[in-house]
């Protein structure tokens, strides 16, 4: 006797045409995409951004489109299929669409601001000459003792304004600042440019340098697309004087974001 579990031949034949399950979840993923695109327009310049986003976008849907012809053709149940299909589809669309709409805000403490450091006009120099002055008597009292010097700010070595770049907007200030203790760090402030998938900070040689490539010192992660942050450069890393670009890439699609140029004094 034939099992009762196992389906019948009308019940295969069901199996590989569209089921109405698909094509509400499809029909609800149209509508929800519509209503994203109507919301923030710039939806629809994410897929053609670069090479890489042509390849993931319409490469995946041919894939979706692969696997579902061979699940129907191996009777697969609709619900299997849109499980499969649409669990990948839904988490991808989030990863890159939720850029759009959330922006990651970081605001760290910093003791100067480019902004003032700018103004600050260099201290004066003095003359390391000890002036002509009459002896002081043995029984002159001692001095009284002076306050101790104030902590020396941050010195800024250079800045530069940020410019979008490939159709994304942003601005903002970026500066490279040498501490007290030598140590150098890379300051970004009054940030506020678009957001995107897996964005990373790199130091670039050269002006307007907006592709990593030799001589570039990468950052890590941007810490978030609107606010002030800091980061620190290594120690064994000294920018050579002169020009320098502090860019922002997506490394999801390799393109750039925004860019800085300025001067390395």
């Amino acid at each position: 006797m034939a099992s009762t579990t196992e389906p019948t031949r009308s019940e295969v034949t069901k199996r590989r045409r569209i089921s109405r399950l698909e094509l509400i979840a499809g029909g609800v993923y149209v509508v929800v995409l519509l209503v994203l695109l109507a919301l923030e327009p710039d939806i629809l310049q994410a897929p053609f951004e670069s090479t890489r986003a042509v390849v993931v976008t319409f490469g995946g849907a041919v894939l979706a489109a692969v696997a579902l012809v061979v699940m129907m053709r191996l009777g697969v149940p609709p619900i299997v299929r849109v499980l499969v299909i649409g669990v990948p589809v839904v988490l991808v669309s989030w990863w890159l669409l939720e850029p759009f709409f959330v922006d990651d805000e970081v605001n760290e403490r910093f003791s100067t601001s480019i902004a003032a450091a700018e103004r600050a006009e260099p201290p004066p120099t003095t003359s390391m000459t000890a002036p002509d002055v009459a002896p002081v008597p043995e029984t002159t009292a001692p001095p009284a003792p002076t306050a101790p010097p104030a902590p020396a700010a941050p010195v800024l070595l250079g800045s530069g304004t940020f410019v979008g770049l490939a159709g994304h907007d942003g601005t903002g200030d970026a500066g490279i600042f040498r501490l007290e203790d030598g140590s150098l760090v890379l300051r970004l402030e009054n940030l506020d440019i678009d957001n995107g998938p897996d964005l990373e900070l790199y130091l670039v040689p050269g002006a307007e340098s907006y592709s990593p490539g030799d001589g570039s010192l990468h950052l890590g992660p941007l810490k978030g697309n609107v606010g002030n942050q800091t980061y620190e450069l290594p120690a064994t890393f000294t920018p050579a004087a002169g020009p320098w670009t502090v860019l922002v890439w997506c490394e999801a699609f390799t393109v750039e974001f925004v860019g800085a140029s300025l001067e390395v004094a």
